[in-house]
């Protein structure tokens, strides 16, 4: 850890000095902004316990801030946002660059949070699952970086020349645009989540076709994948997603099922084996048994 010129100290909110400010601003019951401001200087190095439950974003204007919450430890670059929970009593430490230190933070009860964005939903995947967990466990998640419009909305935050009340107004504003922009990019990853989900859609069904045609020489999955022009992970959660089933209990079932149909028209076991790509007569009888529950000569003969 560098030298710091506070090392360890107690965080503070509302605290104000020539070379530091930090601000807080309720902005409606349970959630609260708190602006943070710290000129060039030695590293400064906070530490502090929670005293509720809490879920938030940090918006950070600089980067160089390492944070260590719990067995939870980040460093932040600029324009980065970071969603974060902690249960009451957890601590963390914060060290502070010597380069300088603003951000805005917004600080929600949970229970007001899964209010705020209905229920998590309104939220991306990573900031959902550590606010349903908010209670429990420290967590947090790496949003989308602030845009340039946001990044000047940011930076408005602390330079704006408003007074009083103008000046709360405003800064409840921006905060409210910020808390906006994660909103709304939830809505494009939607739609990139969907347009991928239906290419991975459209790769399972070209691999359904694919083994149906060759049930009696199986592709390996790799050979499958690259067939349809995909990768073997994306293929195999694509397919089972979409078909309910393993790519090798699909192919089981429809060997067995070709099979069966086959034994209806009078095939020898051995022939409709063959058909199926079973070199061994015993081995496809076993394994017709544990997929249809019945014999093959038992299916020929009751068609007989």
């Amino acid at each position: 850890m560098p030298s710091c010129e506070a090392r360890n100290a107690r965080w503070s909110a509302n605290a104000q000095t020539t070379d530091h400010a930090v601000e807080t601003l309720e902005l409606r019951s349970g959630a609260r902004l708190i602006l943070c401001r710290f000129d060039q200087g030695a590293p400064r190095s906070f530490s502090f316990t929670e005293p509720e439950d809490m879920f938030g974003f940090g918006f950070h204007l600089r980067g160089g801030a390492r944070f260590e919450m719990e067995a939870k430890a980040f460093r932040t670059s600029a324009l980065d946002v970071w969603a974060c929970a902690a249960p009451r009593g957890s601590s963390s430490t914060f060290i502070l660059p010597a380069e300088g230190f603003r951000t805005a933070s917004i600080r929600f009860e949970p229970q007001v949070a899964e209010e705020f964005f209905a229920e998590g939903l309104a939220l991306r995947r990573g900031a959902r699952r550590i606010l349903k967990r908010a209670r429990q466990a420290v967590g947090t998640a790496q949003m989308p970086s602030l845009a340039a419009g946001a990044a000047t909305r940011l930076q408005s935050m602390f330079t704006t020349p408003y007074r009083d009340a103008a000046r709360r107004l405003y800064l409840e504003s921006c905060a409210l645009d910020l808390l906006a922009g994660q909103v709304a990019s939830l809505s494009d990853e939607a739609v990139n989540e969907g347009v991928a989900e239906l290419r991975h859609r459209e790769k399972a069904f070209a691999a359904r076709d694919y083994l149906d045609a060759r049930l009696r020489d199986t592709p390996t999955i790799a050979e499958l994948a690259k067939a349809v022009g995909t990768n073997e992970f994306t293929l195999k959660r694509a397919f089972k997603e979409t078909f309910g089933a393993t790519i090798f209990s699909y192919v089981s079932r429809k060997r067995m099922e070709h099979a069966a149909g086959l034994l209806r028209q009078g095939m020898s076991v051995s022939s409709a084996a063959h058909e199926v790509g079973y070199g061994c007569a015993r081995s496809f009888s076993a394994a017709f048994r544990r997929q249809v529950g019945r014999s093959p000569s038992a299916i020929r003969r009751g068609v007989q």
